[in-house]
């Protein structure tokens, strides 16, 4: 069963895909690999999370991910944009190198893990660039098999499901991947319409419960607002009043918690009511990565403390009336 949410969930198992922009190549040599790589593992040191899987191909890519507390949208942010940047200079060229947004599915462990580890190591056998997937180098298969070192692949807690010790395990994980090759493509681990739930029925009713306090925050859901054009004095103007902290103090870097509390909710409400990065970051006087912090503290502290969640509904209904 595939139904639409869009708040992600700590500790959720994500599909993240991400293609060249009109199919157009994004890896063209060894080094280009390795780049995104090692941007990659930076990203897994600082924003930590679980990297089951991942399949490299020349024109677009598969992750999959266990989110812990750092948001996917924030970790790819931060990948994606390194890469893009390094391949620009590498091959001196200009404009987007990928397709709009990644997409990320979000995946019920106990049903798919396994599963999705090996149609994304498949990946290379199904275009027949191999065909064997340990022949194809910028895959994790070749980490589950002992062939190299893990690297930044969590190989561990998917070899358990296959036996107790480490050699029985990659050997029956291998006649396990080797027993896929014949079932070719599988639709519903490519549902590529952002913020599909992948699940049986009970999952994806008790994951949409789960993220429901945002849905209360903001009534009908947590999609960005496309009903009217974003009014920054307005909001300005309402979180002063709701917050009562001036906005010379919370349009900056200060850190005091009143303060930040403002520019929190100035962010969040923002957000959703249609404003880029790029614009709050110039009404608030912080980095685009800041206001991607900042944002992603508030949602979390409106999912936890209803009392933040109560003002966040309060500044939104007011602004709303503006």
């Amino acid at each position: 069963m595939a139904r639409k949410v869009r708040a992600e969930v700590e500790g959720g198992l994500y599909h993240v895909i991400t293609r060249g922009n009109n199919r157009r190549q994004i890896f063209d040599s060894p080094a280009d690999y390795e780049k995104f790589l090692s941007l990659l593992a930076v990203q897994k040191t600082k924003l930590p999370f679980f990297l089951y899987a991942y399949c490299l191909m020349s024109n677009h890519l598969h992750l999959l991910i266990e989110r812990q507390a750092d948001s996917i949208g924030r970790i790819m942010h931060r990948v994606l944009t390194g890469y893009s940047q390094y391949y620009n200079r590498r091959y001196r060229r200009v404009g987007h190198l990928l397709q709009g947004r990644h997409k990320a599915i979000l995946c019920q462990s106990d049903r798919y893990l396994s599963e999705l580890v090996r149609y994304i190591h498949l990946n290379p056998v199904r275009a027949r660039m191999v065909t064997k997937p340990e022949d194809y180098f910028h895959s994790g298969h070749r980490a589950y098999l002992g062939l190299e070192p893990t690297g930044i692949v969590d190989v561990d807690p998917v070899l358990r499901h296959f036996g107790a010790k480490k050699k029985i395990a990659r050997e029956a994980y291998r006649e396990f991947v080797d027993a896929g090759m014949k079932l070719g493509h599988q639709k519903e681990f490519y549902l590529v319409d952002e913020g599909r739930i992948l699940g049986t029925e009970e999952f994806v009713d008790a994951t949409i419960h789960r993220i429901g306090g945002m849905s209360q925050v903001f009534g009908s859901g947590i999609e960005k607002s496309k009903n009217k054009k974003f009014d920054a004095h307005a909001l300005l103007e309402v979180v002063e009043n709701v917050c009562k902290v001036p906005r010379r103090q919370f349009c900056g870097p200060g850190k005091d918690a009143s303060a930040v509390m403002a520019k929190e909710m100035f962010v969040l409400i923002g957000w959703q009511a249609g404003a880029s990065l790029r614009t709050l970051s110039e009404v608030v006087g912080i980095s685009s990565s800041a206001v991607s912090r900042r944002h992603d503290s508030a949602r979390l502290k409106v999912r936890h403390n209803r009392e933040v969640g109560k003002l966040a509904a309060r500044i939104m209904r007011l602004y709303q009336r503006c």
